[in-house]
């Protein structure tokens, strides 16, 4: 068990149960939104710009922002404030710009996940098939920096072992997940949505109580220093523009945006949801810089010890507030990993079971669909907590992976398939088939020591796949340009 820097008080463990109990219940309401694979795989054309933008938002930022965030401060100063600084802008253009026709396909289309867009697009179960292992196994890859960060938080909030903490935090996600799939995942990330920015107020009152804003004693501070004060931070400014391009751009391909575009209503409620998003992700942002901020505050100070694991820097943060403040930030903590983690379950079930499956002839009957999703929504939970724990790398780390693995494979299918008539189903196939080979052999051969980019490998694996369709869209024609179908067509002139 880690070092426990919070005792768990009644207002903590209150607040947890709470927590956990109006999830459950909200999330088997949303059941009457998921009779059908639609709804339950995609919860598309059901909801309000108002419950898709807090849910985007809560998808978003998740474990990777609210505990790796922090300890990516904690180590590199401001350096990766760059990350979440180029989300919030990224997130509001993502659904301005490409919004209308993703939402578009859901009307040409029977649409429950993304794999099912990129069939119709390019007229390919290649490229489905393709797509939807992409899609899994960065979803895997993703849920788990949610089981790390999740273990930690419940082993801090409740005193638990990690392994209790996991079962807790999973059964919790299960027992609505299971009845209501994506419908359930999208209505209670926009409640979790709203437990996290109150969270934010939280710590905004506890920071600048904790510090006055006193940034010099960082600035003199012989574990830190000046270069954890200035606007590059620790690490080469290379990686300050890298971080900001990367994010900026590669939030427009993040499925938990992607998936909520045709899940609202109607194309007027998608202004809504880009403005809201993108604010509230801008606000819950606050707890990365800020708690980051406040743990080197508290090391540079004595009132602390150094931190080796970088995962415990928001806690020693938190460990320092106390009472319902305490509870509350704690709470949004929990909001910000079971919202991710709920969206990756349902993401990776209905990638197995409608896509995968389909691509390569197996088509489930469509009333069985659900029951199937249901069964590999607990396969995909062992997969992830197995790849957490196995892995055995920092929450940030994890995190990072994911996001590279996701943004590779969705801007060339969705943010240039959508946009450009010109790109082909050929150009994607090759950009697909490299981002999947790319993203598995870059990491091994970074964690084995025989290669290493003098920058993130997830530039190149997106940078390739970008250039890889841009290049071979001028060489082939399938499903673009005037061979598209033709009730597509419409669609390029939103």
């Amino acid at each position: 068990m880690d070092e426990q820097l919070i005792q768990p008080t009644p207002s903590i463990i209150g607040f947890t149960v709470f927590f956990m109990l109006i999830s459950i219940a909200i999330g088997w309401y949303a059941n009457k939104f998921a009779k059908t694979a639609e709804g339950f795989f995609g919860g598309t054309k059901m909801f309000g710009g108002l419950v898709i933008g807090l849910a985007s938002c809560a998808a978003v930022m998740s474990a990777f922002g609210f505990i790796g965030g922090p300890g990516l401060v904690y180590k590199f100063g401001f350096t990766s404030i760059w990350m979440t600084i180029a989300c919030g802008p990224g997130f509001a253009y993502g659904y301005w710009v490409i919004g209308k026709r993703m939402r578009a396909m859901a009307e040409v289309t029977d649409v429950a996940t993304l794999p099912d867009i990129a069939r119709v697009r390019f007229q390919s179960q290649t490229v489905r098939g393709i797509l939807a292992l992409g899609l899994c196994l960065a979803a895997i890859a993703y849920l788990s920096s949610q089981v790390k960060g999740g273990a930690k938080l419940m082993n801090q909030m409740l005193g638990v072992s990690e392994e209790a903490g996991v079962v807790i935090m999973f059964g919790t996600t299960l027992a609505y997940m299971l009845v209501s799939g994506m419908s359930g995942s999208i209505l209670t990330d926009a409640f979790q949505g709203a437990v996290m920015l109150c969270a934010v107020l939280g710590v905004v009152f506890a920071f600048f109580s904790m510090t006055g804003g006193d940034f010099s004693v960082i600035q003199n501070s012989p574990n830190f220093g000046p270069t954890f004060v200035d606007g590059a931070g620790a690490m080469p400014f290379q990686l300050v523009i890298a971080f900001a391009m990367i994010f900026f751009i590669g939030v427009m391909g993040q499925p938990t945006m992607l998936a909520k575009m045709y899940a609202v209503k109607s194309h007027k409620d998608l202004k809504l949801a880009g403005w809201l998003g993108g604010v509230a992700y801008g606000a819950t942002s606050l707890v990365w810089i800020l708690v980051g901020y406040g743990a080197i505050y508290l090391v540079a100070t004595a009132q602390a010890a150094p931190i080796k694991d970088l995962d415990k820097a928001a806690f020693l943060f938190v460990s320092k507030t106390g009472g319902v403040m305490q509870a509350l930030i704690m709470a949004g903590l929990l909001a910000a990993i079971v919202s991710t983690a709920s969206f990756f379950i349902s993401l990776a079930s209905g990638a197995l079971t409608r896509d995968l499956a389909g691509a390569m002839g197996h088509e489930i009957a469509h009333d069985r669909q659900i029951i199937v999703g249901r069964y590999l929504q607990v396969v995909v939970i062992i997969l992830c907590i197995g790849f957490g724990y196995w892995g055995g790398r920092a929450v940030a780390i994890l995190g990072t992976l994911g996001w590279g693995f996701f943004a590779s494979v969705t801007l060339p299918t969705f943010t240039m398939g959508l946009l450009w008539r010109r790109c082909s189903r050929e150009a994607i196939i090759a950009a697909l088939a490299f981002a999947v080979v790319a993203n598995i052999a870059c990491p091994i051969l970074e964690n084995f020591k025989i290669w290493r980019f003098p920058f993130p490998y997830y530039v190149f694996t997106i940078g390739g796949s970008i250039i890889i369709t841009t290049v071979v869209s001028f060489f082939t024609s399938g499903a673009a340009g005037e061979n598209m179908p033709n009730e597509l067509k419409p669609i390029f002139k939103l």
